[in-house]
């Protein structure tokens, strides 16, 4: 029988901290994994010049925009699981992950041909710079290839979380992140004797790291749980209906989300490009932060989902508190050099004095959005658990109206110094929790259950 790490004998989730901590850290090493890759991509590509970190900077923010497709896809997919789960139905939960990856391999294809379709002319031709233009349009034609890898592997990391057995996401992202930061070395500099190819280069090895995570989470997926492709039965036309109800919210606000975000750093890119330099530096800092949100977010997500289908209710208060607790000392031990030692860690990517008080003045204010993070993430992750997506994204809509409003206001119309414009952060983080706090402090959410 299929044993998990957060799991008692009887099948129950547990939620002491410590079985908090087993859900959530290896999701959230996973994570700080993808920030060193991410981290080491702008040192190599900032070390070419700005227009080789601009460039392949809004060429990614372009990527993770429309991978938030299968992100909220992949959210209802976990959600969906850790719910069956909790209701005893094991093999309805391994035919909701048989479809979803079926699902996630046709999804990665359209997203491909849509990438190449925005790479003929709609999106580069918003930037104004013609150097940065020039890397974003090599640079995202290479990228947009990761669409299939990537898409079929968050099927995959739906089904670790939704089962709260969640150690293969850091084993993928350990040998992941070393295939992307070996070749990054090769390919952009020319380590090691091997010809350097610029910019691209850094394109290929996230396409490769890609590629690995998939085919590892492939063979570990078949060898720790082979029950999970057989028999390949599917969800009926209801269920994946269901699924749907649930999926298309969550698809419709992570979309919303870094769509604007990705808005953001045109905007950026009109005020300047030592401005936009400090907003993609800014971006990996935040990764920082990421790092502890994004587990606590996805195990908010499993255990509410899966609370909720055992019917224990009784226990739903005191793990929230535990998960924000948890939240906000994470936050505090990756993050509080953004106010203690915010020089030392400027220095790293501005030689100059200008880009380093920039820096700085940007970090002071990035370590107040992230707080207010610890808070609100988690509270709009409760909602997402409950089922009442249609929920979550009109608080998303709400929050992102403001975000782009102020966006605009502090780039476009009357142009503001790069830490004042990064205060729209604090806006949205502030209005995400209001939204959500206006919601849950009616108590209803625990009586609502997701498609059945």
């Amino acid at each position: 029988m299929l044993t998990f790490a957060a799991m008692n004998r009887a099948g129950e989730l547990k939620t002491g901290y410590a079985d908090l901590l087993r859900m959530a850290i290896p999701i959230s090493m996973g994570t700080m994994l993808q920030f060193f890759v991410l981290l080491t991509d702008n040192f190599f590509l900032a070390r070419l010049s700005e227009e080789a970190i601009n460039g392949a900077g809004n060429a990614g923010m372009v990527y993770l925009t429309l991978e938030m497709i299968a992100v909220g896809s992949g959210a209802a997919l976990q959600i969906v699981i850790a719910r069956r789960l909790g209701e005893g139905r094991r093999e309805a939960a391994l035919q909701t992950f048989r479809s979803g990856l079926l699902l996630h391999g046709l999804m990665g294809l359209c997203l491909m041909g849509v990438g190449i379709l925005l790479n003929s002319g709609p999106v580069n031709s918003a930037i104004s710079d013609p150097g940065i233009r020039a890397v974003f349009t090599d640079f995202f034609a290479i990228r947009l290839l990761g669409f299939i890898p990537f898409t079929a592997l968050l099927a995959f990391n739906a089904l670790y979380t939704g089962t709260a057995k969640t150690w293969p996401i850091l084993a993928i992202g350990i040998c992941s992140s070393a295939v992307n930061i070996v070749l990054d070395a090769a390919w952009v500099e020319g380590w090691w004797g091997v010809e350097a190819i610029g910019a691209t280069g850094a394109a290929w090895a996230s396409l490769c790291a890609e590629s690995t995570g998939f085919l590892i989470a492939l063979m570990l997926t078949l060898r720790i749980m082979p029950e999970a492709f057989q028999p390949w039965s599917l969800l009926s036309w209801a269920d994946l209906r269901a699924w749907w109800k649930l999926a298309y919210p969550l698809i419709g606000q992570f979309l919303t989300t870094v769509s604007t975000w990705t808005a953001f750093f045109f905007f950026v890119e009109k005020v300047g490009s030592l401005e936009l330099k400090v907003s993609h530096v800014t971006r990996n800092f935040f990764m920082l932060a990421f790092i502890v949100t994004q587990g606590m977010q996805q195990a908010t997500r499993t255990y509410v989902s899966g609370l909720l289908g055992a019917g224990r209710l009784q226990e739903l208060d005191q793990t929230l508190r535990r998960l924000v607790v948890l939240t906000i000392l994470g936050i505090l031990l990756l993050c509080h050099g953004y106010v203690l030692y915010p020089y030392t860690l400027a220095a790293v990517f501005f030689t100059d004095a200008a880009g380093q008080v920039a820096m700085v003045n940007t970090l002071h204010l990035l370590f107040i959005a992230v707080c207010t993070y610890a808070f609100t993430g988690v509270m709009l992750s409760t909602i997402q658990g409950c089922g009442a997506t249609k929920v979550a994204f009109r608080v998303e809509l709400a929050a992102v109206t403001i975000y782009m409003m102020v966006a605009a206001a502090v780039t476009l119309v009357w142009p503001q110094p790069i830490w004042v414009i990064w205060r729209v952060e604090l806006v949205y983080f502030s209005s995400i929790g209001l939204g959500s706090w206006l919601y849950l402090r009616k108590g209803t959410w625990r009586q609502v259950s997701q498609p059945s």
